[in-house]
């Protein structure tokens, strides 16, 4: 088939379609396009591009080619799809069906339009949605069952008694009389769906067949049997079943997260995520679930009178897989890491996630702590850290605020959040240290110096400014007023330097006049042992951060090291900003210790991922829990990468770590660390195959034997040094 020429407009001679009614909440609609090349070979391009309220999964001649597409929507942004579908076309008739999900309903990730709407277009095979495409509503999904869960979407409610005869639907010989033409919505672009724009992070990846597993059973007198799939991880997936059934009988699909618990202050409250209630129709049952699911165990729940023919799953996530490889000096930091690792994936998706369990949002502090780990671990991932902070930047737009829960129905805003995200550890700071988009921040400096101007000074430090919540940790034995002196001073350190870097130096005098005085401020909390506003007590956290602004005298680096050595406040969502203090320093083997202790309990638990506290409560998978990966590279291996990743630091510390390996890939090249040790000799290796200027430091004291203290510039290549 010739190739047809591109309009000059997008989706230019498309048309939004739908069914009948396309303001139906939980709608779900099955759309068939056939068409045929007859003898002719196919092309070899055949590039489309797809857009949906909300979801949509597209299949040509039977193969799965899009799972889950339609990224999530903001109230003023929505996306359109990219994806050539050739390799799957033949000679004769072929046949694109999608399976399209309006949700309908807001959630903290997801702001959905006043109608559903699909789109498509291939020019290449000159293939356009309207009334050619035929639709048919699916009446199986019956009115769902509540959720209290956080994010968009209901439950599964289907009654297979009423699906239709869609079980040819992928063969284009097939005339289905149910199906009828789509009802044409709208041109594009239209008032309620707006314009699209090209999704800034890949379609997900999605196994290219259900995976039919070997469950193990168990029978229960009241519930009938139930048939248990170990997931090789905490994954998400989509359920697949093949069942025999005498019809009416109801089947349920869950996984081991279904129920999960609340965060801090919230502790007694249960969240229930999305599941499925399958309801036969008599003789056989194919059901392939599309709504994603998380779990490590899915359950298939039935009475005995259905005959299990085959049960599985499709795993789907982001498309990308690790870069980064690390092998640390104990089986427990590398099986911790790999947690980590597996934590940060699973809370990857339209947004950073906080967890994929229970709300599915972005908060800016636990973005900060995920981006700063995403970047050495997967280097093709970082567009969803540029995705976040678009973002933040679209819903600051008439008010000056960093929202946390965007996209979504609710922007929250947190001043803590706003304040971390805005330190050099916070996602701002990591994407300047960690890209070369310094673009990005000309444009944006000003708003973000229009944020932190909105607290109020004191003579005392600043004032602390409440937000929609005023939260810093995990709500307990918290001291606020240093925290949010410190934080502010942070962002403040940030801005100052950063105004320089874009030629913007007109904030300086009043970032150093607010500085200033919150370091006079922070400087008459001392006390001997540690700084308070409390009598009774002393707060890790705001210790810790004070030490991260760099407020601390090298006579009271000792003792504030103690401190921070012995008082255990930091829920998993702070503990990192003590280790890194402790690192600070110069005490990385006290951080090393506390570490240890801290994780101990899920270094030895049989989950594949970490969880949102300490003590097993929460969620099982929360993405600030990603902050192990740069603990363990960035801490105890030592590696620093700033300005674009042109300066990298790297300083060994014996004291912290023994043998050690990671390779990274940076915006500047590879590198491969590997420090060996033994009682005689401390070998270290940098392979450098980067543009950056790379520094080794030396000192004796981290070294752990007699040994100049001296800094080298590495050369590239292989750089070896005995010590």
């Amino acid at each position: 088939m010739e190739k047809i020429e591109e309009p000059t407009v997008l989706f230019g001679k498309s048309k939004w379609i739908w069914a009948a009614d396309a303001t139906k909440k939980n709608s779900n609609v099955i759309m068939r396009r056939t068409f045929s090349f007859g003898q002719n070979k196919p092309p070899q391009r055949a590039f489309c591009r797809a857009a949906c309220d909300t979801h949509y999964y597209l299949f040509v001649n039977g193969n799965a080619v899009v799972w889950n597409g339609g990224l999530n929507r903001s109230e003023k942004h929505a996306y359109y799809d990219e994806f050539d579908i050739a390799s799957f076309l033949t000679k004769g008739d072929n046949i694109i069906v999608v399976f399209a999900q309006y949700y309908g309903n807001d959630g903290r990730d997801l702001v959905c339009s006043p109608r559903a709407g699909f789109i498509f277009e291939c020019n290449d095979l000159d293939i356009y949605s309207d009334s050619s495409f035929m639709v048919y509503e699916n009446e199986a999904f019956q009115t769902p069952r509540s959720t209290n869960c956080c994010y968009a979407g209901f439950n599964v409610n289907y009654d297979a008694a009423h699906e239709g005869p869609i079980q040819n639907v992928y063969d284009p010989a097939y005339n289905i009389t149910q199906f009828k033409p789509a009802t044409v919505l709208a041109s594009y672009p239209d008032d309620n769906l707006g314009v699209v724009t090209l999704r800034p992070v890949p379609l997900e990846k999605f196994s290219a067949q259900p995976v039919i597993a070997k469950p193990k059973k168990t029978t229960n007198q009241f519930d009938g049997d139930t048939y248990i799939i170990n997931l090789p991880r905490e994954m998400r997936v989509t359920p697949y079943m093949e069942v025999a059934g005498n019809g009416q009988e109801v089947i349920t699909i869950t996984t081991d997260r279904t129920d999960c618990m609340g965060c801090f202050g919230d502790e007694v409250s249960t969240y229930k995520a999305h599941s499925v209630k399958y309801t036969t129709k008599p003789t056989l049952n194919i059901y392939e679930g599309m709504l994603p699911m998380v779990g490590s165990v899915l359950y298939f729940t039935m009475p005995r009178s259905v005959k299990v023919v085959k049960l599985g799953y499709r795993e789907l996530g982001f498309n990308t897989t690790p870069t980064c490889a690390y092998q640390a000096d104990t089986p427990e930091l590398d099986k911790l890491f790999n947690k980590a690792v597996n934590t940060l994936y699973m809370c990857m998706g339209s947004t950073l996630m906080d967890t994929p369990e229970r709300e599915r949002t972005m908060w800016l502090g636990d973005a900060s702590v995920e981006a700063r780990a995403l970047y050495l671990v997967y280097a093709d991932a970082a567009s969803l850290v540029k995705k976040v902070l678009e973002d933040v930047i679209e819903y600051s737009e008439n008010s000056d605020i960093l929202y946390s829960c965007v996209p979504g129905n609710v922007p929250v805003d947190i001043p803590s959040h706003g304040l971390i995200a805005l330190g050099d550890y916070g996602i701002f700071g990591t994407y300047r240290n960690y890209t070369t988009d310094l673009e990005f921040f000309r444009v944006n400096y000003e708003k973000l110096v229009d944020y932190v101007m909105q607290w109020d000074m004191t003579e005392h430090g600043v004032a602390l400014r409440d937000g929609t919540r005023r939260w810093y940790d995990n709500l307990y034995n918290v001291d606020e007023v240093l925290l949010e002196n410190a934080l502010y001073y942070n962002a403040c350190s940030f801005l100052k330097e950063l105004g320089a870097e874009v030629g913007n130096n007109d904030y300086e005098e009043d970032f150093d006049d607010r500085m200033s005085n919150i370091a006079e401020f922070i400087e008459s909390t001392w006390d001997g042992l540690g700084y308070t506003t409390r009598e009774d007590s002393y707060d890790d956290r705001a210790n810790a951060f004070i030490a991260l602004a760099g407020l601390i005298p090298d006579d009271r680096k000792g003792a504030v090291a103690r401190l921070l050595s012995a008082t255990i406040n930091a829920s998993p969502y702070m503990e990192w900003a003590v280790l890194t203090a402790l690192s600070e320093l110069g005490r990385r083997d006290m951080a090393r210790t506390r570490f240890n202790m801290r994780y101990s309990s899920a270094a030895n638990d049989e989950q594949t991922t970490l969880g949102e506290d300490f003590n097993g409560y929460g969620t099982r998978c929360q993405g600030y829990q990603s902050a192990v990966i740069f603990e363990a590279i960035e801490l105890f291996g030592g590696i620093s990468v700033k300005d674009g990743a042109s300066k990298i630091k790297i300083t060994p510390d014996f004291t912290a770590v023994k043998d050690f390996r990671t390779e990274l890939q940076l915006a500047s090249g590879t590198l491969d660390v590997r420090y060996k040790y033994s009682p005689t000799k401390v070998d270290i290796i940098i392979d450098n195959k980067t543009t950056a200027k790379v520094e080794l430091e030396i000192t004796p004291e981290h070294i752990g034997r007699a040994a100049d203290r001296r800094t080298i510039v590495l050369n590239k290549g292989k750089n070896k040094f005995s010590v």
